[in-house]
């Protein structure tokens, strides 16, 4: 009972840590490209003194490797929406956008993975989700209505990394994996810089300066490196409806943290965080009957 509680605690530090990695996206002080860029190599440098690079090549095929710098591919991508949304709007406009990701999860997965088929409460739940992100985008302004927009797109693209990475996963080799996930994201985003930086200024690199760092390192170290550790001690001792609900509160961390330290609901109607509870609540209805089917 004692390994259960402090796998608990383990998962919702995580998961609060994944969730104020919008807030830290928002105060460091560089484009969202180069946000991603510097996320992406700090944290591989990061994991190469902690995996043992030397048995690397022994343990993973070249088709796994391949696999997994496809999964970075989407991560990467989704990475540059998400922070885009942010940074184009505001965290809680991109947080309202990724509390969808069970929906869409569900409606997904079954195109990507052999043997998943769409339940009907999915299709439904899917459609009733609607009328929420409507209430949202209607009582917003121009600009939350793009971060919005943004958010949906990055919110699809991570939820194809997950699936991917659920269906690759090998026990006992996350860190590696993540590894090549990590050196993939920073491949993508450099060659995004070398093709695009003369195009928009959208994509120009900047270099990090002052208290940033501080911030980054934060980003990586806490939110990036030591979240995904303790998520995989937890992984031992709880059970998927547990991890289920723990995720679906990441987005609800985050919207409170931006509140609490950002002050977004200052620029945000009433309505907006109506339709974020409605969202939310057939987040948690859809958990509830999937496992209660089981």
């Amino acid at each position: 009972m004692a390994e259960k509680k402090k796998a608990f605690l383990y998962l919702h530090i995580a998961v609060f840590l994944f969730g104020f990695t919008a807030i830290l996206g928002d105060l460091i002080n560089v484009n969202f490209i180069s946000i991603v860029w510097w996320r992406g190599i700090l944290t591989t440098l990061s994991l190469a003194i902690i995996i043992n690079l030397k048995t690397f090549f022994k343990i993973l095929s070249p088709k796994i490797i391949l696999q997994q710098m496809l999964i970075g591919a989407f991560l990467a991508i989704h990475w540059l929406f998400f922070y885009g949304s942010i940074k184009v709007s505001n965290p809680t406009m991109a947080l309202i956008a990724l509390s969808s990701s069970s929906l869409i999860t569900a409606i997904l997965e079954p195109v990507i993975v052999k043997g998943y088929r769409w339940r009907r409460v999915d299709i439904i739940l899917g459609i009733l989700i609607i009328p929420g992100f409507l209430l949202i985008f209607y009582n917003s302004d121009s600009i939350q209505q793009k971060g919005l927009w943004l958010g949906l797109i990055g919110t699809i693209l991570g939820v194809i990394f997950s699936i991917l990475n659920k269906k690759w996963l090998i026990v006992g080799q996350e860190f590696k994996l993540t590894f090549i996930q990590m050196f993939t994201v920073f491949i993508v985003i450099s060659i995004i810089f070398v093709l695009f930086s003369g195009v928009s200024n959208l994509f120009q690199f900047e270099i990090i300066k002052g208290y940033d760092w501080a911030y980054m390192s934060m980003f990586v170290l806490l939110c990036t490196v030591l979240s995904y550790y303790l998520y995989l001690k937890s992984m031992k001792h709880i059970n998927a409806f547990d991890v289920s609900v723990a995720f679906n509160m990441e987005p609800i961390y985050g919207i409170i943290m931006a509140a609490l330290l950002l002050q977004d609901y200052k620029n945000i109607s009433v309505l907006v965080y109506i339709g974020m509870v409605y969202i939310t609540a057939l987040v948690f209805l859809d958990i509830y009957l999937k496992f209660k089917k089981h």
